[in-house]
């Protein structure tokens, strides 16, 4: 699974992969890839946790409540194996219940049987661990994955395999590689992916001069302590920012490689930009991390 690290000692160039039986007594399963299109595999992890997996019905809509339960969206879970239940608020809030929903991390508060075997799921806190950029992404059949510890297996991966096709097969304990399904998968690297920014804004001077900034997160250590800074978990402090014109479709500059959380967009700069300093800008800004380039874009209007 391409998704964001689940635990701070998760911070490699890995990824996750989990399976599950569909037959009573389904003892687990051992993961090989193949490097060569498919002429050889090695074994690479064990897969022994039977997970709870499946899909959902429609697509999760989207939410701009912040950091607060969604009440107003519900998934409707069909499992191929497992079952949900509901917990108290105080382990909710806590993340005792995590799934991925497509590539979105949220937390569910209540699970309830529905009398064909799925599941509604209400309470919901959404975009954890970074993945606040796939909210608005849904789409009907997503796979909706628990993500227990004891059944989601980290899988180790060299940077040098982070963008390259490999074939998968995960192969069921008693069974052959040539019985079994190839898979190609790539190593998106998504783990070592930095946050996007917040709290996106500017002002103007007299002369026209606009100054951008924002502030950072992390993806380590991002408990709440006070009078603590949230570790930068990169190499170094880096970002690129773009401005773009209003239908988001012509990309007017970029100010790359910059070692501050802001930056001045000088009138003269609006101008040669736009023909003329402008009443409202649109811009991106990310975070880079040495490894994989640009983190998730923060966007926004002023």
């Amino acid at each position: 699974m391409n998704i964001n690290m689940l635990r701070d000692i998760d911070n490699d160039a890995g990824f996750y992969a989990t399976a599950c039986g569909v037959k009573k007594g389904w003892a687990g399963a051992a993961l090989f890839r193949s490097d060569d299109a498919g002429a050889t595999y090695n074994m690479i992890a064990s897969l022994t946790g039977n997970a709870t997996l499946g899909t959902v019905a429609r697509a999760l809509g989207d939410f701009h409540g912040g950091n607060i339960p969604d009440e107003l969206n519900t998934i409707t879970v069909s499992l191929v194996h497992g079952t949900l239940s509901s917990v108290p608020y105080s382990s909710f809030i806590g993340g005792a219940q995590v799934a991925v929903v497509g590539a979105e991390i949220i937390y569910f508060r209540d699970a309830t049987l529905n009398g064909d075997g799925s599941y509604t799921l209400q309470g919901l806190l959404r975009g954890r661990r970074g993945s606040e950029y796939a909210m608005g992404t849904h789409g009907a059949a997503e796979r909706f994955v628990l993500l227990n510890p004891a059944t989601v297996t980290r899988i180790v991966a060299s940077t040098a395999d982070i963008g390259v096709a490999r074939l998968y097969k995960a192969v069921t304990f008693g069974s052959t590689l040539a019985a079994t399904l190839e898979h190609n998968f790539t190593n998106a690297g998504a783990g070592l992916k930095p946050y996007a920014c917040v709290l996106v804004g500017g002002g103007r001077n007299a002369a026209g001069d606009v100054t951008l900034s924002w502030v950072r997160r992390g993806r380590l250590s991002g408990e709440w302590r006070d009078a603590v800074d949230v570790p930068l978990g990169e190499n170094s402090e880096v970002y690129d920012m773009e401005i773009w014109d209003s239908a988001r479709t012509t990309l007017k500059r970029t100010f790359s490689s910059l070692s501050s959380t802001s930056t001045t967009y000088a009138a003269a700069q609006q101008i040669a930009d736009f023909g003329s300093a402008q009443a409202t800008l649109y811009f991106s800004v990310y975070q880079l991390s040495a490894v994989v380039g640009r983190g998730y874009e923060a966007r926004a209007t002023i």
